[in-house]
């Protein structure tokens, strides 16, 4: 809760009050938190990220609801603006969608992206994605209204049939998934830069991610909202900025064993410090401190 909201209700106002959200994705709590320090005011929690980061592995579906979840809960502690997170597709069936949104709604999840990619899933950027049928995803929206008890839970429901049935066909099913009661939109991998005016002209509401390397990567924030998407996401950038710092880094170390090469675009301890909030914890301890006066008494 914040400010005796959910974060789900404190999302749907994001929605209500802003021309459109920027939604940058982490895939673990230190990610999280610093996407809330620089002042974003929503975070999405990108399953491919928390493969990359849990598993040292591709995203190829092989993380478990379990991990998810308990990574989920890290998140949650470090950060109060409203989360966003990868539902995948649903984890097997209804009976694991109705557990995982009662469970997230426990868990003050503001909302899930659904998506009708087949069981278990690949990343959307990777060749040899498939899809289920349009009424197979139907199922799994209807398993999470039936589930869903807090009515801000936000759901958004994702289609990636553009790559493997056409871009035509993902607008087919964009208008079945919002007449089965998806609250925005979300369709992967628009095969052509022009195909965004054409997702932004539906008439509901419509996301976007902007990942680097594909034909979207130009858009700027400002021009996707005067097309008319609500959520702009960053699905990819923090993750691969990460990958890409270590890796150079290490390249650096092993060239010229040490650091001083480098050191420029090291955090200094200070900034470790101020990222990780270790005053919080020196606020704690004074706290602590002020009230130590009182005993018990015999």
């Amino acid at each position: 809760m914040y400010n005796g909201k959910s974060r789900a209700a404190v999302l749907r106002d994001l929605f209500r009050n802003n021309r459109v959200v920027v939604a940058p994705a982490a895939g673990d709590a230190l990610g999280a938190r610093m996407v809330e320090d620089a002042g974003f005011e929503a975070v999405v929690v990108s399953g491919s990220s928390m493969s990359n980061l849990e598993l040292g592995s591709a995203d190829v579906g092989i993380l478990s609801y379990g991990e998810l979840r308990n990574n989920f809960l890290n998140i949650l502690g470090a950060t109060t603006i409203p989360m966003i997170v990868d539902a995948d597709t649903g984890y097997g069936g209804t009976l694991p969608i109705y557990r995982m949104v009662r469970e997230y709604e426990a868990m003050d999840i503001a909302g899930i992206q659904i998506e009708d990619q087949v069981f278990p899933k690949m990343c959307a950027y990777y060749s040899n994605t498939a899809v289920v049928s349009a009424e197979e995803m139907v199922e799994r929206l209807r398993a999470v209204f039936a589930a869903r008890l807090n009515p801000d839970f936000f759901v958004i429901a994702r289609t990636d049939a553009a790559k493997s049935l056409g871009f035509d066909e993902a607008l087919r099913r964009a208008q079945i998934y919002h007449g089965a009661g998806a609250d925005m939109i979300f369709i992967t991998v628009p095969p052509k830069a022009e195909d965004m005016k054409r997702i932004a002209a539906l008439p509901f509401p419509v996301c976007t991610s902007i990942v680097e390397g594909t034909v979207n990567e130009d858009f700027t924030v400002d021009q996707l909202a005067d097309m008319g998407f609500k959520l702009v996401k960053f699905p990819q950038t923090l993750i691969r900025a990460s990958m890409k710092a270590m890796h150079d880094a290490l390249a650096s170390l092993r060239e010229t064993g040490g650091t001083k090469a480098y050191r420029d675009r090291i955090a200094t301890q200070k900034e470790r410090g101020l990222y990780t909030h270790i005053g919080d914890f020196s606020d704690f301890q004074a706290r602590l401190e002020r009230n130590s006066s009182f005993t018990v008494e015999e």
